[in-house]
């Protein structure tokens, strides 16, 4: 008899944001609404740089791609518009990772948001990714945003190197979604903290609202 897991939130720290998204019934494709809780100021989609898979170490942004190929560079642009079959001679191949928020731009982030939170408490979480793992809820850890890179060391054994999932301070002034699926990360913010994110120059990034589309075909034809 195959045995049905039951995913509860109920009595965990991920209650609160769960009970804050939009989980439309109807309408083609998924929106940030899904993602990331409602009542915030601004929206920001971050995307997740690409890497050569050469081994140089060498990385690749999505406008610079999009500018490349002649496509526009908009906040629902899907990596399946950029042209992978053509390339250059010599020219590697380019990927970037499901769930998973690039390094430096996950450690720019966090520099950003330090910049209005401080040293608050903030909750690390993974959702998806517990589950898929044999958690039986959702994993969190609390520490300062100092703190990220060493919580996601210690969970690596349990839940591998995405995520987290979701992040947030104490005083959920702004929360980070990662979805286990998706390869751009998604904020919830004040309008100045937006603001703080998409002048970081170590940040791909644009300005989003709760009803852009964020699945793999949200700029195919509907």
């Amino acid at each position: 008899m195959t045995e049905v897991r039951v995913w509860k939130y109920d009595g965990t720290e991920l209650a609160w944001l769960q009970d804050r998204l939009d989980r439309p019934e109807s309408g083609s494709g998924h929106v940030v609404s899904e993602l990331v809780p409602a009542g915030f100021d601004a929206y920001v989609r971050i995307f997740h740089q690409f890497a050569a898979t050469d081994g140089s170490g060498r990385t690749r942004t999505w406008r610079a791609w999009a500018e490349d190929a002649g496509v526009s560079f908009h906040r629902e642009l899907s990596h399946l518009t950029l042209p992978h079959e053509f390339r250059a001679p010599g020219e590697p191949m380019w990927q970037t990772e499901e769930g998973a928020l690039d390094g430096p731009s996950r450690r720019a982030l966090a520099r950003c948001l330090a910049g209005v939170t401080g040293e608050q408490s903030v909750c690390f979480a993974y959702d998806l990714a517990a589950l898929c793992r044999g958690e039986d809820e959702p994993l969190v850890r609390r520490s300062s945003l100092t703190g990220l890179e060493a919580v996601r060391e210690e969970v690596a054994d349990r839940v591998g190197r995405c995520g987290p999932e979701f992040w947030w301070p104490d005083d959920r002034s702004w929360v980070v979604t990662t979805d286990y699926d998706l390869l751009s990360t998604y904020v919830g913010c004040s309008a100045e903290t937006a603001e703080r994110i998409l002048r970081d120059d170590d940040i791909e990034a644009l300005p989003v609202t709760t009803q852009t589309r964020v699945d793999w075909y949200a700029d195919r034809p509907r």
